[in-house]
């Protein structure tokens, strides 16, 4: 290793690097291994330096969710966590994409491929889990079951643009003159400094914008609405439509450990379930038609209590075979 490859290396994780300087580092890194271990070694700390509480907190998380991992294979009553601070953290270092192949032999071709994949982060969860992360901003993000967060190297800059999937809440750090950006799906959320909560799992039709403070622009391919607190925006993955609509006062309660359902159908409620529980439910079509409930389900609840409070007629059986629950009528 060489200075001019220390340099090299630090223009580019701080994102000062020059077309040219770029195309020097990609040859260096085709024929000099020294430095791919290096390069790996520097986008390692710049994961821990992006996301500081995954950091601080993994080994304890990672204990968390080995006690965790039996409790939900077991036909016993218990009390699991529905939603814990950082209760990922184990499953987000598996999915941080930053790189992370051996780079022996590489052609040139495959090494734009090796600082492509290191130009963005990816913190995930699993079903099951959650997580809680601050931005390099200051911005923070709670992510819940089954969600991922995605933003480029050099977040934070020169802007602030971030890809959710799934749903995520936000408490935007402000700055004026860098407009903080959720895309999410056929969906912009543009905002300077606010608290929202953005629902958007691809296999629901809809994406929901909730705003709770300050003030967001949401764009789609079809058109653009102001919201304003205390309201949402409901998009239609498909066709970009915009409706605005009263905010559900509970729309952030998921970060507070509850699922809080309004007017829904039974398999409407069982995904929400599934997806933080990190369960999956089998069941004939058709056997829930007409059946809808407004509530709420608190952290306190096991599956077995949850589909007990659901089955107020008793009407259907359920059995458990590890990770999958399948119903029935009786």
């Amino acid at each position: 290793m060489t200075d001019r490859h220390e340099n090299l290396l630090a223009a580019y994780f701080a994102d000062q690097i020059t077309e040219e300087e770029k195309a020097e580092l990609l040859s260096l890194l085709d024929t000099d291994p020294e430095l791919k271990t290096r390069f790996r070694e520097m986008e390692e700390a710049y994961v821990a330096a992006c996301i500081p509480a995954f950091e601080k907190t993994k080994e304890e998380d990672y204990r968390k969710l080995q006690q965790r991992v039996p409790e939900l294979k077991t036909k016993q009553v218990h009390k699991p966590a529905f939603w814990r601070v950082f209760a990922a953290a184990a499953s987000i270092a598996a999915v941080v994409s930053i790189g992370a192949a051996i780079y022996s032999g590489l052609k040139l071709h495959e090494s734009e491929r090796f600082i492509a994949q290191s130009e963005a982060t990816t913190i995930s969860c699993t079903r099951g889990t959650g997580t809680e992360t601050v931005l390099p901003d200051g911005t923070r993000v709670h992510l819940n079951a089954a969600s991922s967060l995605s933003f480029k190297k050099g977040f934070g800059r020169k802007t602030r643009d971030v890809v959710l999937d799934g749903e995520g809440f936000f408490e935007v750090a402000g700055d004026a003159s860098k407009p903080f950006r959720v895309h999410s799906g056929n969906v912009c959320v543009t905002v300077k400094g606010t608290v929202f909560n953005v629902r958007s799992y691809a296999d629901e039709a809809d994406i929901c914008v909730s705003l709770l403070e300050g003030a967001v622009l949401l764009t789609s391919n079809a058109g653009q609405a102001d919201l304003t607190p205390g309201n949402s925006a409901i998009v239609s993955r498909e066709s970009g439509k915009i409706r605005l609509q009263t905010a559900d006062a509970s729309v952030s309660d998921w970060t507070k450990g509850k699922i809080v359902f309004t007017d829904k159908s039974i398999p409407e409620i069982l995904g929400y379930v599934q997806r933080t529980y990190g369960v999956h439910f089998k069941y004939d079509d058709g056997i829930f038609d007409g059946e809808r409930f407004t509530g709420n389900i608190s952290s306190s609840l096991s599956i077995d209590e949850i589909l007990t409070y659901i089955d107020v007629d008793r009407k259907y059986r359920w059995q458990r075979q590890e990770d999958t629950i399948m119903i029935h009528k009786k």
